[in-house]
């Protein structure tokens, strides 16, 4: 008998699969700072977060991912991918909203308790004046341009939530998958030692992604959508200066790095344990939702 070679099918090997997307991105990326800088588009222009690495997403998890590579899932129609990435997921609108919103809050003014702590250790007074400015908010807000600098945080979630966890979640069980991209996820941050950041921010991102990591991953599995990620990662990104201002201006490079290895679990076990409480009272209060077998699979591997 004659027997057919299988042909080869990169989304049936993750690990590959997640190598060549993450050069690929790279790769684009690079040609899309290329490309801005001979038109002239200035380096720093608050607006060119959306044109660099804002297009480069783009191309990649909108046109390369889905046509070229075929990931997540093999080939599928436009809608099929949109659907498997979890990005057209938005029901129940307005709960999934308040997760993001609440899930958003909660991560903030957990971070913020790092300012008090450190004041404390200073033996300076934590008075109502004090707590009243520790949070300046309005430095975030417009005409500032954080709401445009965070921008890129949303594409993120779409490549390591969306087209990652459920490219390995197709092979693996879902608690490895959320381990392997939420560590993943962290590590990478470890690729912007080649643009000269300082190495000791570079690890603050880190400890900070990799706790957070996880906690996207168990977010994404639970609401079966990528909004809650999205809005918490966004949000997240843009308030966190003002929520630590106080910390990042006065503490020591290496006392921000040990609050952060004892917050950041913290942190990371409430907001998996708030996830966990609004989705049994609130999200799948209804039986039959489709999603709810496949979102809470995790807790029974």
């Amino acid at each position: 008998m004659n027997s057919k070679k299988r042909k080869f099918q990169l989304y049936k090997h993750p690990w590959l699969a997640m190598m060549i997307e993450l050069v690929v991105g790279v790769s684009v990326l690079n040609l899309v700072v290329a490309g801005a800088n001979l038109v002239g588009v200035p380096g720093n222009a608050p607006w060119r977060a959306l044109i660099t690495p804002g297009l480069a997403h783009v191309l990649v998890l909108f046109i390369i991912v889905p046509f070229v590579l075929k990931l997540p899932s093999g080939k599928q129609s436009y809608r099929e991918y949109l659907a498997d990435i979890k990005l057209t997921n938005l029901k129940p609108f307005f709960p999934l909203l308040i997760m993001g919103l609440s899930c958003s809050l909660l991560a903030l003014l957990s971070l913020a308790t790092q300012s008090v702590a450190f004041r404390f250790s200073q033996d300076l007074p934590v008075s109502w004046d004090f707590l009243s400015r520790m949070i300046p908010v309005k430095n975030d807000l417009p005409p500032s341009t954080g709401y445009i600098t965070a921008f890129p945080s949303i594409f993120e979630e779409i490549t390591w939530r969306g087209v990652f966890l459920v490219l390995f979640n197709r092979k693996y069980s879902a608690k490895k998958s959320i381990l392997v991209t939420g560590l993943g996820f962290s590590l990478f941050h470890l690729v912007n030692l080649l643009f000269g950041i300082d190495p000791a921010f570079i690890l603050r991102q880190v400890i900070f992604s990799a706790g957070l990591g996880i906690f996207y991953g168990v977010l994404v599995l639970r609401t079966n959508s990528l909004l809650p990620a999205l809005l918490f990662h966004y949000l997240v990104n843009m308030f966190i200066g003002s929520f630590t201002s106080y910390f990042q201006r006065y503490a020591p490079e290496n006392t921000q790095i040990l609050y952060l290895l004892i917050n950041i679990p913290i942190t990371t076990f409430l907001l998996i344990t708030w996830v966990r409480f609004i989705c049994q009272k609130w999200i799948y209060c209804d039986k039959s939702h489709s999603a709810r077998k496949e979102s809470l699979a995790w807790e029974s591997q």
